[in-house]
């Protein structure tokens, strides 16, 4: 009696252990979560500090619109 019991539960544990290893589902949740702490590590690294690609997108577009107010005041003089 005590042979069959530990001979199903050596069955039943070994076959969970396979399942859990052929199971990849996790796999792709931690996939996504390292994706997530890239993406989250570049938003921080571009929006934060005085001199961060937004300011400096911003100058850029500040120079761009006077360049065009000047031409706009060289063809009305």
């Amino acid at each position: 009696m005590l042979t069959n019991f530990t001979t199903k539960t050596y069955i039943a544990t070994t076959e969970a252990i396979r399942r859990f290893k052929q199971d990849h589902k996790g796999v792709t949740a931690i996939e996504y979560g390292l994706i997530a702490v890239v993406m989250a590590a570049f938003i921080v690294v571009v929006f934060s500090g005085e001199d961060n690609f937004v300011s400096k997108l911003q100058d850029k577009f500040k120079d761009v619109a006077d360049s065009v107010k000047a031409v706009e005041v060289k063809k009305e003089g």
